[in-house]
């Protein structure tokens, strides 16, 4: 059997593709796998999947069509950066289509699985030219556009979240949650001690994690840099994912502080995930659905900030928020420094709140069986 795999953009499209081929392999075994990337990420995607040699990693051309709702059509029309942008992403999915209908042809896939990103677009319309089933899944509160677009095509259509939040046919959808490797799980004390120490920690320290996804985030980098010289005499150790390009900024703020200090700040661009988080205390993160699937399966306790500029991460916190499963931040409090380190402090002195709002988040919305789930959906499904 072969399979095809799409998704990129960013990990949040890729990593969840990785636990399915993992699920695969351990349910078909001799199943061929191949993914499709956009140009931009194929070098992020052949790190995700290093350990996975005989997964075939392809690349095409993407584009996407700027659309921002606070301006008028004539706007995009008559704003000369956007609009040629515009025109040389029409073009990327021209070629990338292109490329889709030769990739095709060549892998003759039994099934094609989209995870979302603009990459998907070219991918699954030639899908359903040739008559190959089609599966998509949907992570956020928000759907996606390109999920929009392929949902008509879907033979089965997989959610990150409750059926309420899609426009999709019922009849085709199936609330899995997000796909995410194994190890994801509620630790108990000793285990979250184990992991301290094999980061460097002592077993007594509280540790925040901080982390924007594997882009990272500016303003978050900045706002715990402020703050970090207080957490760190007030013992806390900081586990800092700054996001790629991102990590000299950080350093620098951090040879600022006393020596003995900065051994209790590790700074990386990303790293393996779930030692971290499961070492964690509080998690600062944006409220992507894949982390926040990590957090839930793990029994974590998050502070979750939004990126003002993306409407699902909004929804995303709006809807977990209102569950009691995180504390929610706007970015636009970090006007104060104090803002994020007195919510960290505050959040973890108050361990009866800490711990219940781990436990909404894992009772509501812990789904550790979605990549097993979605195997089999593609395993199963046939022309």
């Amino acid at each position: 059997m072969r399979i095809l795999l799409a998704g990129g953009g960013s990990g949040g499209h890729v990593t969840p593709l990785k636990a399915i081929a993992r699920q695969l392999r351990l349910q078909k075994g001799t199943v061929e796998l191949y993914v499709i990337t956009d140009r931009s990420f194929y070098g992020r995607a052949q790190e995700i999947f290093a350990d996975m040699a005989d997964v075939r990693i392809k690349r095409i051309f993407a584009g996407k069509l700027r659309r921002y709702r606070s301006k008028s059509l004539l706007w995009h029309v008559i704003h000369l950066p956007t609009l040629l942008k515009n025109i040389r992403d029409l073009i990327y999915i021209a070629l990338g289509t292109i490329q889709s209908l030769w990739l095709l042809i060549r892998t003759r896939p039994d099934v094609v699985f989209c995870k979302g990103g603009f990459v998907c677009v070219p991918v699954g319309y030639v899908a359903h030219l040739f008559k190959i089933p089609i599966i998509i899944h949907d992570s956020d509160t928000k759907p996606g556009l390109t999920n929009r677009m392929l949902s008509r095509f879907a033979k089965t259509i997989a959610t990150g979240m409750p059926a309420e939040f899609y426009p999709y046919d019922l009849s085709k959808m199936v609330y899995t949650g997000m796909p995410v490797e194994k190890g994801y799980q509620p630790q108990s004390k000793k285990q979250q001690d184990e992991h301290k120490s094999a980061l460097g920690f002592q077993p007594s320290q509280p540790v925040l994690l901080l982390t924007g996804g594997g882009n990272g985030s500016i303003p978050l980098n900045e706002v715990l840099s402020r703050g970090a010289g207080e957490l760190l005499q007030q013992g806390w150790g900081i586990i800092h994912l700054a996001g790629k390009g991102k990590v000299g900024a950080v350093k620098t703020d951090r040879d600022q502080l006393p020596k003995n200090l900065q051994q209790n700040w590790h700074i990386e661009e990303f790293a393996q995930m779930a030692p971290r988080l499961l070492a964690a205390d509080i998690i600062v993160a944006r409220t992507s659905a894949n982390t926040l699937q990590e957090c839930a399966n793990a029994q974590k306790t998050v502070i979750g900030i939004p990126s003002p500029h993306l409407a699902d991460q909004n929804m995303n916190a709006e809807y977990f928020n209102s569950k009691g499963a995180l504390v929610m931040l706007a970015e636009s409090s970090f006007n104060e420094p104090s803002t994020l380190v007195d919510a960290v402090r505050e959040l973890y002195a108050d361990q009866y709140k800490a711990k219940s709002i781990a436990k909404a988040l894992h009772d509501n919305f812990a789904k550790p069986d979605a990549a097993i789930e979605l195997a089999k959906i593609i395993l199963a499904t046939k022309n």
